[in-house]
């Protein structure tokens, strides 16, 4: 039996064309305010990338993030900041918390295939009340033996999960759509990773794949069951 370590957003489900939907009604919001568009994207995207490491991925940090872009823009031209245009600016950021669950194509009849053979942890990152309640409206909860919600997934990470579940790193694997923190950490840690490219891959995540032995490509997450259907191939019983 192996163990494998399974990535949540844009693997399992849609994640992050909803976050790019929300920033989209945010550049038109501030192009009615009269603002261009592209640079309201950008100062928005700037701010979310400066806030992140202090702050997180809670969707409430999301919105206030669009919140401050929204200020910066008004600061950088000399325009009024209002209250109102904010309230809907926070309302747009805060839509990624109610959208539905859209699984990805093959996801579910393969948990089910994998689960009948081999061991499956949850490990995903985010705020683990939003990331719970994914879990629980997506109806695959019932697949994995254990739900890890970490604030970033680091080699750390990866080695204190190997030593927790008391884990030999040949025998483990890690499955993920993001090269910087589900693919390379994972590779760092001794793992087996499987990459499992998503088009719409937040730019943040994307990185150069580590060239190691130890990665696989697959191009949809459906292929994961043949992949692991021979245990001797890729780390033996």
């Amino acid at each position: 039996m192996l163990t494998l370590f399974i990535d949540a957003d844009d693997t399992l489900w849609e994640n992050n064309i909803f976050y790019e939907k929300c920033f989209a009604e945010f550049a038109a919001l501030m192009e009615e305010q009269g603002f261009d568009p592209e640079e309201a994207e950008r100062t928005a995207d700037e701010v979310e990338r400066e806030r992140i490491p202090v702050v997180g991925y809670a969707v409430e940090e999301f919105a206030r993030s669009l919140v401050i872009a929204y200020r910066k823009l008004c600061q950088r031209y000399d325009r009024p900041f209002d209250e109102e245009v904010a309230a809907a600016v926070r309302e747009t950021g805060m839509k990624p918390a109610s959208y539905p669950i859209v699984l990805l194509d093959g996801v579910e009849e393969t948990l089910e295939q994998l689960a009948s053979r081999h061991r499956l942890l949850l490990l995903t990152k985010g705020d683990q009340a939003v990331q719970e309640d994914k879990l629980e409206r997506s109806g695959l909860g019932s697949f994995f033996d254990e739900v890890h919600v970490v604030p970033e997934k680091d080699v750390v990470v990866f080695q204190e999960l190997l030593e927790r579940h008391d884990l030999q790193p040949e025998r483990t694997w890690m499955v993920g759509n993001s090269p910087r923190s589900d693919i390379n950490p994972a590779v760092e840690a001794g793992l087996g990773a499987v990459y499992v490219p998503h088009p719409n891959t937040w730019t943040l995540e994307v990185e150069d794949v580590v060239a190691s032995e130890r990665v696989t490509v697959l191009q949809r997450f459906a292929e994961l069951s043949a992949f692991f259907s021979d245990s001797e191939s890729v780390g033996g019983r």
